[in-house]
Parts: C-alpha cells; sequence; structure tokens
C-alpha cells in the first residue's frame, strides 16, 4: 500500500453521504420489513418484538449486502483509501513496541514500517480532523527520524510493502 494525497473535503463529503444513505437505507428496509412481517406473522393481541427485531435484522443485512456490491466503485475510492490505511496502521500499531524494538537493533524493514506509520496516522489525523494528539504525533514522528538518523537507516514510507508486516515474529 502507497500513500497517496487525497482532498479531506472530498473524503468528508462522501464520507457523510454515504453515511446518510446508508442510515436511510437500514431505516426504510428495517422499518418496511418490521410492518411487512408483522402484517404476515405478527400477533395482533400480543407482543411483536421478536417479529420486529427479525425485520431489523433481515434489514440490517441487506444493507450490509447492498453496500458490499457497491464499495468496489470508482465514487468510494477515497472513502476505500481512509479504510485500508487504517488497517495497516492499525496493525503497525498493535505491534508497535516490537517494531520499535527492532528498529534499535538497526532493523531496516522496521525502520520503513514505522515511517509508514506515522506518515499514515499523521494523514488520517488530517481526513478526519482529529486535532487531538496531532502535536503529539508530529513529535513522535521527528523523534523517530531523529533516530533513524543516529541510526544511518532510511525512513522512506513509499518504500512500505504490506509483505513487511509478515517479517514480525
Amino acid at each position: 500500500m502507497e500513500l497517496r494525497e487525497i482532498d479531506k473535503e472530498v473524503y468528508k463529503q462522501k464520507q457523510r453521504k454515504v453515511a446518510v444513505v446508508l442510515c436511510l437505507i437500514f431505516a426504510v428496509l428495517g422499518l418496511g420489513l418490521s410492518a411487512l412481517l408483522r402484517n404476515y406473522y405478527g400477533n395482533p393481541e400480543g407482543e411483536n418484538m421478536m417479529v420486529n427485531l427479525t425485520g431489523v435484522l433481515i434489514g440490517l443485512i441487506l444493507t450490509i449486502v447492498l453496500f458490499s456490491q457497491v464499495s468496489s466503485k470508482p465514487y468510494f475510492d477515497e472513502l476505500r483509501y481512509a479504510w485500508n490505511l487504517k488497517k495497516q496502521a492499525l496493525k503497525i500499531q498493535n505491534h508497535r513496541h516490537k517494531w520499535e524494538a527492532m528498529l534499535e537493533e538497526g532493523n531496516q524493514t522496521a525502520a520503513t514500517v514505522l515511517a509508514f506509520y506515522h506518515k499514515a496516522t499523521l494523514q488520517l489525523q488530517q481526513l478526519e480532523r482529529n486535532e487531538f494528539g496531532y502535536s503529539e504525533t508530529v513529535q513522535r514522528e521527528n523523534k523517530f527520524l531523529n533516530r533513524c538518523d543516529e541510526l544511518g537507516l532510511s525512513s522512506d514510507a513509499d518504500a512500505f510493502s504490506i509483505d513487511m508486516l509478515l517479517q514480525l515474529k
């Protein structure tokens, strides 16, 4: 996976629009199916909670299936990119202490993985307009870059490959 620049305004607009449309689809399907099931299988005099819950769950499943069918369209490129970037950053975050220990041993792969992690985290914080912790992330990145210089390691995030994560034992 490589880092790329995306317009955060376009990203946020698409994110909001997709969230609203998915919520509307889910609401219409959930409520519609609940009413339909209640009409055919409900008890006119009693409790219909399970029938309603079944309609809502079927609506949720249909919404997920519908989204999975359309999420590969070009419209979702920015959202897919951010989602994949978050996944990769979290994979690295979960084992960051191991990567940092490998960095201290002079491991170039660890330097590349951590460089990607820092750049990805900063980009995600900018995309999400998450200013809480942004300055701390910049400080951690600067400390990391200084450490790479001291160890004579390259901190090129563009050299990152998902296959590098498999090297962690």
